[in-house]
This record gives C-alpha cells, structure tokens and sequence, in this order.
C-alpha cells in the first residue's frame, strides 16, 4: 500500500541538506579527484581532533588514515603522493608513515580561507551528483502488529530504521523505506471472536478502532485459555479468510488494517517517522509460498524428517520448514517475501531493523534463500540488530503503550514549563505543541544515543535535563542560535565574505567551533557506516558544546566593531544550520521557540 503523504519537514531534510554538506564536501572531493587511491575515501577524510590541530598550529587540516586493505601498497602510495600537486585548496601534503600500532596516514593541510568560504558561504551553489545514486537501499522497521496500538517494544526499530533510511537519503543512495505489518494467522480468528464476544457496536468501532480491537484480542484470548473450542473457532475463521470463503470476514480484515495505519500515523508523525510503502504478510499468498517450497525441494534444501517436518540445514542446524502437519512456518513467508523484493526493488541492499532476539531467523533466512537465488548474495543483506529497553513507563508504571509513555514525555515537560523560572509567557507560542515536541526529542534522543545493540535502561530524570547530553539540549541550543540571528534578521548575510584572518585572532573558542562544522560530514558517513543512530547524537552534543561557548565568548550585541559581528552572524548562522539538519536526521523537529 503506497503511502502519498509524508511529513513536510521530513521531506524537504535531504535537499536541505545536500546544499549544506556540498560546501565541505567540494573540498574533499577535489583532494580524492587528485588520487586515484582515495576515489572511495572522500567522506573517510577526517578533520583531526583538537590536540592534534594545536600541533597543526590550528591550520585547517583533513587526513587519510590509510585502512589495513592498503597495507601492503603503503610505501607505493605514499611515494606517489610525494610526486603529486595540488590546487590552490591544498597548501601542503604531510604523509606520516606507519609505526608499530599506528597506522600511515596523510594529512593535507587546507588554504585556510578556501576552508572557511567553503564552510560559512551562505549563498546557494550547484550540487555535484551522488556517486552512491545508482545503488538502491530497502529498509524495513517498524514493522507491528494489526489491530494492536503501537507498543514500547517496537520504538527502537521503527526510530533507528528512520535514521538510517535518512542518512542513506542524505548521501544520495535511492532509498525505499517499508513498514511489513503482521496481519496474518490466528490471531485475526481471535479478534473477531473477540468482537464477538463484547457485543461489540459500529459506534465504539469508531469512536475508538484500535483501543476496542485490542480490548477484543484480549478478552478472546482468556476465553480460548479457559474453553478449547474458542481457540479452534479462531483456527476455522482464519481458515476461512486464507481460503478465501468468507468475503464478510475479508471485508472486516480489510477494515482493521485500515484502522492500523491510521492510528499508527498518528504516533509517526509524532516520531518524524515516514514510509514509502506499508506492506503486509498477507500480500504473499499461498501459492507463492508453494512455489518456494517447490524451489527448495528442486535444489535439494528441503529435507523430510522422520516425523513427517521437513526442514533446511545451515550452520549445522536443522530449521523447520515445514509442520509434521503440512503448514508452513514464518520462515517460508519470509523467503518468499525475500525473493518477490529482490523482484522488485532490485536493491543493492535489504536491511531489516529487528532486534537481537531474531538473529537465528535471519541467518536462516540470508543463507537459504542466497542458496536458493543466485541473483542475490549474503553481502546485500543485513540484519540491523539492537536491544531491548527497559524502564519505559508512565510514573504510573503502566508500560504497553508508546503513546502512553510520549503522553508522559509531554506532560512532564508542560510541568517543568510551568515551575521555570525562565519560562515566559508567549501567547504566539502553541504551549501543547511545544511540549510534544520537547517530549517526543527527550524519548527519541535517549534511545538512539545508546548503542544499538546494549540493552537500555531508560530514564525519565536522564532524558528531560536541560543540561546533559539530552534532546532537550539540541532543542535549547537551536532556540539560542534562532533567538540571536533573528535580532539581526535585516542583516543579508548573503553578502559578506567570510574572513579566514578574523577568525584566527578570534579566541581560539570560534576555529573550535568552525572545526566541529567541518566534521558534520564524516559524521554522518560513519554513522551510516556503522548503523549507528549514536555516531550522529554524539556529534551534535559535541556541536552543541562548541556553540554554547562561542556563545559565551564571541558576543554579537555587545560586539562593537561591525566587522565581528557580521563574522561572528556568519559562524552563529552556519552552526544554527548544521545543528538544524542534523536533528531532523534523527527524525526532530527543531523548535524556534520552548
């Protein structure tokens, strides 16, 4: 099912920031057009940290630190860079051989005032191509369950996944993102015995679908514990359905997937979260199920056992396949799904963003269905692996719900609204708004700061302070950087030329903060590398860091020559920017005002 209508901010995020990240990365790009061996490395070009640019006497400086598949041809390149010239961009070339654990790299020392135009031009400049735009990417997450508000436990996929798709999106790959539904099985049959059994009206149906469906599942499900029958009825209803006999049921079936996506929606657009396409178990029928059990008995990877199972061998591990009854389990749908995707999409690669608990589904799934298609190989595939969160609940201790706990969020912070002392009052300000979005970034940026993989304790006292690495803290800084350029919003800052020589005998907080500019983008590219939703949060806690003091030490009001000002607007401006584009990386939405 195609989905028309995205969120606004989340849709114009990549052209956005394809106008920013260019400037930098014009920069990069000249140096590795220069050298056949770094064609690849133009985002691996690292800006180095702050004691090695103290030992650069704080020059503008990117190095290459040379990766282990190069160690053999170290002496060969580094004897061909000697021999090399450089643009004006390039001042001088330092090539530092390897030494015992270090490992050789080149540093290019930049033109000073090419690197700060570069950075804080603020007039709009034609975009190179994305070298990456011929490879399609398909990430899947999310991913719940019909008929079932949206539960804590799906959070982190659906908000990783997001980031993932977002920075892939940025950098220019072709990006499809899916949300796979579960609407298929037994649990249908229970729902409308459920509905059944609550007498339940049109009316309540519509007044609240996904509250009353679930209360339905619920009270269906304690029936079936305590009288059998109700479970086999639940088995012939969804019988029906998949046989197709029932058109009254295929008809409610297609209702409450309805109601699904639009509660959903609801709390996606609350999280900045969008896809291309919600899909469904469903959609794979019987029949093409049949025809990949058809294909893997064909290629001999399909074996009988004893009692009747027929299963798949990988690793060493015998996996079912199919029941001693003859019904097929997940695994089949999956390969299926695989397989009509590969079709489809003809991605360059799939990854699905599932927790750490289906790693041995996934690897069956990979290394059977590659078996089974030579069109498609291991290294396409992916599974995006985290852990669990614990803690996630209202002060009430109830934990089901993700609306319960974002409901939470917002009023927590209405409160803290109320009793600050700095708080004023704004009657142009939606107070309710605000303090959703202040909530929502408080839950979002507590999660994704965390490696994927560790399992999470979460905490309410952690996520809402104002002065730790929070989401409150981007929102905060935003605000600052806005609350500042606007006093001098006649200002046309297309029209000043930023100034290398100002900025060196500024006190050393502005090239510190120029210098966290510059590595927006090696940020970016690690963390999509990684997979790593925490590598871009790190960052903008840094960035956020290096703006407050600037703040502190470069005033602009109180500033009295004008040509300081105007640089110092011109820095302010382009960290407001970054800042802004890289909270709506992770899904934000950057407040003017809180």
């Amino acid at each position: 099912m195609e989905r028309p209508h995205i969120g606004l901010f989340t849709y114009k995020i990549c052209n956005a920031l394809k106008e920013l990240t260019e400037r930098m990365i014009r920069l990069r790009q000249a140096i590795c057009e220069q050298l056949p061996h770094l064609k690849n490395a133009c985002y691996a070009l690292e800006v180095p940290v702050k004691k090695q640019q103290l030992q650069n006497s704080r020059r503008p400086t990117v190095e290459w630190i040379l990766p282990s598949a190069f160690a053999q041809q170290e002496v060969e390149l580094l004897d061909s860079l000697k021999k090399r010239r450089f643009e004006a961009y390039v001042e001088n070339v330092r090539i530092v051989p390897s030494a015992g654990r270090s490992a050789a790299k080149i540093e290019f020392q930049l033109q000073p005032q090419v690197f700060v135009e570069q950075l804080l031009q603020t007039k709009e400049i034609a975009l190179h191509p994305s070298p990456f735009a011929a490879e399609h990417i398909v990430v899947e997450y999310s991913s719940p369950n019909i008929a079932k508000p949206f539960h804590v436990g799906h959070l982190r996929s659906t908000i990783i996944g997001n980031v993932l798709a977002n920075l892939h999106e940025h950098l220019g790959y072709r990006t499809t993102r899916l949300n796979y539904l579960g609407d298929w099985g037994t649990q249908f049959g229970l729902l409308v015995l459920g509905v059944q059994l609550l007498n339940v009206s049109d009316k309540e149906m519509q007044l609240s679908p996904i509250e009353t469906l679930y209360k339905s599942y619920v009270a269906a499900n304690k029936a079936a514990e305590q009288r059998p029958e109700i479970a086999q009825q639940a088995r012939d209803l969804f019988a029906a359905l998949e046989g197709g006999t029932d058109k009254s049921m295929a008809k409610k079936w297609q209702q409450y997937r309805n109601y699904t996506i639009e509660d959903l929606s609801k709390v996606y657009n609350r999280l900045g979260v969008h896809f291309d396409s919600y899909e469904w178990e469903s959609q794979y029928s019987q029949q093409q199920i049949q025809d990949v059990l058809d294909k893997l008995r064909s290629a001999g990877l399909l074996q009988p056992e004893h009692d009747g199972r027929e299963i798949v061998v990988v690793d060493g591990r015998r996996i079912p396949v199919i029941k001693s009854n003859g019904s097929t389990l997940y695994l089949a749908r999956d390969i299926a799904a695989l397989l009509e995707r590969l079709s489809r999409f003809q991605f360059s690669r799939l990854l699905y963003v599932v927790d750490n608990g289906q790693a041995d589904h996934f690897n069956a799934l990979f290394k059977t269905t590659a078996a089974l298609d030579d069109r498609l190989s291991l290294e396409q595939l992916q599974h995006v692996k985290f852990g669990r969160i614990y803690g996630m609940s209202t002060r009430q201790g109830k934990a089901i719900f993700l609306k319960d706990v974002l409901d939470e969020a917002r009023d927590i912070m209405r409160e803290k609204r109320n009793i600050s002392a700095t708080t004023r009052e704004n009657y142009n300000l939606d107070d309710e708004h605000v303090c959703d979005i202040l909530g929502v970034s408080a839950v979002l940026v507590n999660v994704l700061k965390q490696r994927r993989q560790r399992d999470h304790e979460f905490s309410w006292q952690q996520a809402l302070q104002v002065n730790g690495d929070t989401g409150i803290k981007l929102q905060y800084t935003h605000c600052r950087l806005h609350s500042l350029l606007d006093n001098f919003r006649d200002v046309d800052l297309d029209d000043i030329k930023p100034d290398w020589k100002h900025f060196s005998t500024e006190p050393a907080d502005a090239l510190d903060l120029l210098y966290a500019l510059a590595r927006f983008d090696q940020s970016v590219w690690q963390s999509k590398e990684q997979l790593e939703a925490c590598v871009l949060v790190n960052y903008l806690f840094g960035l956020c860091n290096a703006t407050s003091q600037a703040l502190k030490r470069l005033p602009v009001k109180q500033e009295s020559s004008l040509e300081k000002q105007l640089q110092r607007l011109l820095l302010f401006h382009a960290a407001k920017k970054t800042l802004r584009h890289g909270m709506e990386l992770l899904g934000l939405r950057p407040l003017n005002q809180m």
